[in-house]
Protein backbone atom coordinates (compact mmCIF):
# COMPACT_ATOMS: atom_id res chain seq x y z
CA UNK A 1 0.00 0.00 0.00
CA UNK A 2 1.63 3.49 -0.76
CA UNK A 3 1.54 6.47 0.89
CA UNK A 4 -1.43 8.03 -0.62
CA UNK A 5 -3.69 4.68 0.36
CA UNK A 6 -2.74 4.69 3.22
CA UNK A 7 -4.08 8.30 3.83
CA UNK A 8 -7.04 6.77 2.47
CA UNK A 9 -7.21 4.32 4.74
CA UNK A 10 -7.02 6.19 7.58
CA UNK A 11 -9.60 8.98 6.07
CA UNK A 12 -12.36 6.29 5.53
CA UNK A 13 -11.58 4.34 8.51
CA UNK A 14 -11.95 7.90 10.98
CA UNK A 15 -15.50 8.86 8.48
CA UNK A 16 -16.69 5.25 9.15
CA UNK A 17 -16.46 5.05 12.68
CA UNK A 18 -18.19 8.33 13.18
CA UNK A 19 -20.82 6.83 11.38
CA UNK A 20 -21.47 3.16 12.14
CA UNK A 21 -21.02 1.52 15.54
CA UNK A 22 -19.10 -1.22 14.24
CA UNK A 23 -16.87 -0.69 11.45
CA UNK A 24 -16.16 -3.54 8.88
CA UNK A 25 -12.87 -3.94 7.33
CA UNK A 26 -14.79 -5.01 4.47
CA UNK A 27 -16.35 -1.12 4.25
CA UNK A 28 -13.21 0.33 5.02
CA UNK A 29 -11.84 -1.14 1.59
CA UNK A 30 -14.82 0.28 -0.33
CA UNK A 31 -14.47 3.61 1.15
CA UNK A 32 -10.69 3.46 1.02
CA UNK A 33 -11.10 2.78 -2.88
CA UNK A 34 -13.65 5.26 -3.38
CA UNK A 35 -12.03 8.46 -2.12
CA UNK A 36 -8.87 6.36 -3.96
CA UNK A 37 -11.17 6.92 -7.14
CA UNK A 38 -12.22 10.14 -6.74
CA UNK A 39 -8.49 11.46 -6.66
CA UNK A 40 -8.10 9.39 -9.89
CA UNK A 41 -5.51 6.74 -8.14
CA UNK A 42 -7.70 3.79 -7.36
CA UNK A 43 -6.15 0.89 -9.19
CA UNK A 44 -9.30 -0.34 -10.67
CA UNK A 45 -10.68 2.66 -12.92
CA UNK A 46 -14.08 3.86 -12.12
CA UNK A 47 -14.17 1.63 -8.94
CA UNK A 48 -17.52 3.30 -8.06
CA UNK A 49 -19.89 2.73 -10.84
CA UNK A 50 -18.22 -1.14 -10.95
CA UNK A 51 -18.55 -1.96 -7.25
CA UNK A 52 -21.86 -0.39 -7.23
CA UNK A 53 -23.25 -2.34 -10.21
CA UNK A 54 -21.69 -5.74 -8.79
CA UNK A 55 -24.20 -8.58 -8.11
CA UNK A 56 -22.81 -9.70 -5.07
CA UNK A 57 -21.05 -6.30 -3.69
CA UNK A 58 -23.45 -3.71 -4.73
CA UNK A 59 -25.59 -3.39 -2.03
CA UNK A 60 -22.51 -3.30 0.47
CA UNK A 61 -21.47 -0.75 -1.81
CA UNK A 62 -24.20 1.46 -2.48
CA UNK A 63 -24.77 1.65 1.32
CA UNK A 64 -20.87 2.85 2.07
CA UNK A 65 -20.42 5.04 -0.45
CA UNK A 66 -24.18 6.61 -0.10
CA UNK A 67 -23.37 7.66 3.14
CA UNK A 68 -19.85 9.14 2.04
CA UNK A 69 -21.45 10.78 -1.35
CA UNK A 70 -22.01 14.12 0.74
CA UNK A 71 -18.80 13.65 2.11
CA UNK A 72 -16.73 12.70 -0.79
CA UNK A 73 -15.15 16.19 -1.39
CA UNK A 74 -13.86 16.81 1.88
CA UNK A 75 -12.67 13.16 2.59
CA UNK A 76 -10.98 13.31 -0.82
CA UNK A 77 -9.71 16.75 0.48
CA UNK A 78 -8.54 15.57 3.63
CA UNK A 79 -6.81 12.35 2.01
CA UNK A 80 -4.60 14.51 0.21
CA UNK A 81 -3.82 16.54 2.73
CA UNK A 82 -2.89 14.04 5.04
CA UNK A 83 -0.76 12.42 1.92
CA UNK A 84 1.12 15.71 1.16
CA UNK A 85 1.99 16.56 5.11
CA UNK A 86 3.13 12.59 5.42
CA UNK A 87 5.79 13.04 2.41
Amino acid sequence: MNDLAKAADATAREFLAGTYRTVREFDVTLARNAILDCLFSAEEPDFIRDVGDHPIYGPDARRVIGRMAPHMVELAGRTASGWRAAA
